[in-house]
């Protein structure tokens, strides 16, 4: 069995990993849950960004090497950062100005860089997402892990659904508006997981001598729609919550002026709505609590941890 632990286990093995897109919530999250390992299982934990912010402060105040890169830098930039490290984990960079251009450049470096492990975050159904503009790059990615993981030594394809910590970037309306508004179809079935979730099982699969390398799909422990996590969310904090398609248009000049993000993220975010609308993120499987160990996160359950996030 090919596992990453035997790899970062070996008497020549740097113990380094590297993580790309910490500076966004997946790439940030992820890489804190390897920090909490460092002087056990890793000697070094590498952070990949974009944009210096706040998480990219966090990190490096927990322990983290910080290495500013962008697509534009290329691939020996890219891969002269990643031969520092035994296994590199990988996230669109959706936060780079260059997103759509180019960056499968993130993945194509692994083999220039000669590592000996190699983790791609992509989405659910990847493959059918290609129509939409800003979530085609992940096609691209994917070719690009494909062609080169016959030359790594442990390579994985993690693949997951929508995060429900997407509604974090609402808070404010949810708390003061009691509404749940995005441009979607409120009764488009998907499983909604819980970001944490989501990182510590991609960290245990590099610790845990166990758990093999392969293709995971990550979802949530149950298909909901929007209309039923507004009922949980009621719930949960003790408030009206009701969920309102709106227009496209109306969400991004929400995400924009209010919570400043840029302009590919949002576009992102828009796409990955539409693809929910469209029945394309409505797979449900049990490989996120295979990983895990145990039950995955409901949407209730993240609602009563974050209540006060979402409160007045």
């Amino acid at each position: 069995m090919v596992t990453f632990s035997s790899l970062l286990e070996s008497p020549t093995a740097y113990k380094a990993v590297l993580v790309t897109g910490c500076d966004m919530y997946a790439g940030y999250q992820i890489a804190l849950d390897v920090l909490q390992h460092k002087g056990k299982h890793f000697k070094c934990v590498y952070a990949v960004y974009f944009k210096e912010n706040d998480m990219v402060h966090h990190l490096k105040k927990h322990g983290a090497d910080c290495i500013k890169l962008a697509i534009a830098d290329g691939a020996d930039a890219i891969a002269k950062a990643y031969s520092k490290a035994d296994v590199v984990v990988v996230l669109p960079p959706v936060s780079d100005d260059h997103w759509g251009k180019d960056s499968c450049v993130f993945v194509s470096a692994a083999e220039k860089a000669k590592i000996k492990g190699l983790v791609l975050c992509s989405k659910i159904n990847a493959d059918q997402l290609g129509n939409l503009p800003m979530l085609k790059p992940l096609i691209q990615m994917e070719q690009a892990y494909h062609d080169i993981k016959g030359k790594i030594k442990v390579a994985s394809l993690v693949r997951c659904s929508l995060h429900i910590d997407m509604l974090w970037l609402f808070r404010d309306q949810i708390a003061s508006d009691g509404k749940i508004c995005l441009p979607t179809n409120g009764r488009a079935k998907f499983a909604p997981l819980v970001e944490s979730d989501a990182s510590h099982a991609l960290c245990r699969m590099l610790i845990d001598p166990n758990i093999p390398a392969g293709t995971y799909q990550l979802t949530g422990p149950e298909q909901l729609d929007f209309e039923t996590v507004a009922q949980h969310a009621a719930s949960k904090l003790d408030e009206e919550i009701t969920f309102n398609e709106i227009e496209r248009k109306d969400m991004e000049q929400f995400l924009k002026d209010k919570v400043k993000l840029c302009d590919n993220h949002i576009g992102y975010i828009g796409d990955m709505l539409e693809a929910l609308s469209k029945g394309l993120l409505d797979k449900c499987t049990g490989d996120l609590e295979q990983l895990l160990g145990k039950q995955p996160m409901s949407v209730k359950k993240y609602f009563e941890k974050n209540a006060n996030d979402f409160k007045p």
